[in-house]
């Protein structure tokens, strides 16, 4: 319709119904790109907000699991067979076994599958991409530990119990001595990732761009490995 009214104004040589005409046509392209646009950026944002609460829940999840449930239990069952060690008892040395998968999901590699480089500032994916690596890492780590102990602890605790000892009685061998001091090891790699979840966790909620990352250098936990740690006050420990 306006098309044909255009066509007719320059038939007729009447240039203001022309400039009329054509100031519409220009006008509703642009309103029309322009809400494409809205729509586009509301869909994005929405889009990242769910990402991000996604991200929280996960980290929270991890937190929770790691803090209340791993380093608990860890530390309850080391502190049980120091007692008995300490009583003149020969425990079996301590171990600690997860329920179900000995590795935590891959949700950064789901949500590498949903293009999310885009939705989140460089040092923020460099964070989420190092710690969810960090994670993984930790988890063969365990896998490494608990096979050892299904392997070299389980099938012999219903032996006697000086079996993992030295022949005088007075300390456990080595290699099952070992097997503790990984297992000590493996809190203090909890630990660090729970705190790093923390930092995370917290910077995603705030929408924040961040200037520094969430990890640093602490020879304290880890020797001289990198370990994630909160820069902030309130996420430290």
């Amino acid at each position: 319709m306006i098309l044909q009214r255009l066509a007719a104004a320059v038939r007729e040589q009447n240039w203001f119904t022309v400039l009329i005409e054509t100031l519409i046509v220009v006008l509703g392209v642009f309103l029309g790109l322009q809400l494409g646009n809205w729509n586009e950026a509301r869909t994005a944002e929405q889009r990242r907000d769910e990402i991000i609460q996604a991200l929280a829940t996960d980290l929270a999840d991890s937190i929770y699991v790691m803090e209340d449930k791993q380093v608990f239990e860890i530390d309850r069952g080391l502190a049980a067979w120091a007692e008995a060690f300490e009583r003149g008892e020969h425990p079996a040395p301590y171990y600690y076994r997860i329920e179900g998968a000995d590795t935590a999901p891959d949700t950064w590699g789901v949500l590498q599958q949903m293009e999310i480089g885009g939705l989140f500032d460089p040092v923020t994916i460099f964070d989420l991409s190092y710690y969810y690596s960090e994670l993984e890492g930790v988890g063969q780590k365990y896998v490494r530990y608990v096979t050892f102990v299904e392997t070299e602890i389980l099938p012999f605790e219903s032996v006697a119990s000086l079996y993992f000892y030295t022949e005088d009685g007075s300390a456990l061998k080595p290699r099952y001595a070992a097997s503790m001091d990984r297992l000590r090891e493996f809190r203090g790699e909890v630990l660090g990732l729970a705190s790093w979840a923390r930092c995370l966790r917290g910077r995603l909620e705030a929408d924040i761009r961040p200037e520094k990352s969430c990890v640093r250098e602490d020879p304290t936990i880890r020797g001289n490995s990198l370990l994630a740690l909160p820069f902030s006050d309130e996420t430290t420990e």
